[in-house]
């Protein structure tokens, strides 16, 4: 365990912190997209609107900088073959991919940090709210996280590992809950299928957005919880090391 998280850090660092030093750029088109999102909302919803808009760009930035793990890790792997480097030291395929999700996330931090902040200053994160919203994040993260790395060996040709994140982002954030109630749905449970329509769920009833029966927010952690679980067992078990 100890060798594993020495792992992740160092990884997150070389991918994350370093290259955050030399470009400050990649923050901003972190929060483009869920800016512009949170502007709409403001512009028609008021403060009500706002409330959704940040809670949806926290959902979004931790989900998309997950999937964006296709990219970097497709780039080591073809590319620059970082990841055979890897395979002699050697590295787990999940200290690997979580050590790649931390570089993410070092990216999505400010952003993270902004509308967290942004929604303290609204009233609207007591203390339970910001516990049960960062335990759902950080399930999130690795759900999404996983699926990028296994999604990663599968492709083998660049030009569409940079096209394959924003058609799943895209996905994963407009088509579940995130920005807008699960309440909508025909079938509420319909929400709880995709991980980000789960962590919408809870974290807008933990932050008295939306108000949910028990029963659909026990399905939406027993989704984020299985997709949390899936994703390391497809990690560890089905993502190849080496390039077939």
């Amino acid at each position: 365990m100890k060798k594993l998280l020495r792992d992740i850090l160092v990884i997150g660092w070389l991918n994350g912190w370093v290259p955050l030093l030399r470009g400050w750029v990649w923050l901003l088109a972190n929060v483009i997209t869920p800016i512009t999102f949170l502007i709409i909302l403001w512009i028609y919803g008021g403060e009500t609107g706002l409330k959704w808009g940040l809670l949806g760009g926290l959902i979004w930035t931790v989900a998309s900088n997950g999937i964006s793990l296709i990219g970097d890790a497709t780039f080591y792997r073809i590319e620059i073959k970082f990841q055979q480097m890897l395979v002699a030291a050697p590295v787990s395929p999940v200290a690997y991919a979580l050590g790649l999700a931390l570089s993410s996330f070092i990216f999505a931090a400010p952003a993270v940090a902004f509308f967290t902040g942004f929604l303290a200053l609204l009233g609207g994160l007591t203390p339970a709210a910001l516990g049960i919203s960062a335990v759902v994040l950080a399930l999130l993260w690795i759900s999404t996280a996983g699926l990028g790395f296994v999604a990663s060996t599968f492709i083998n040709q660049m030009r569409y590992a940079w096209a394959v994140p924003g058609i799943m982002s895209a996905v994963l954030s407009s088509l579940a809950p995130v920005y807008w109630p699960a309440s909508i749905l025909p079938v509420e449970y319909l929400g709880s299928l995709l991980p980000t329509g789960a962590a919408g769920i809870l974290c807008q009833s933990a932050l008295g957005l939306a108000e949910y029966p028990p029963s659909l927010l026990a399905s939406a952690w027993i989704s984020l919880f299985a997709y949390s679980i899936v994703s390391l067992l497809l990690t560890a078990k089905v993502a190849r090391w080496r390039e077939r």
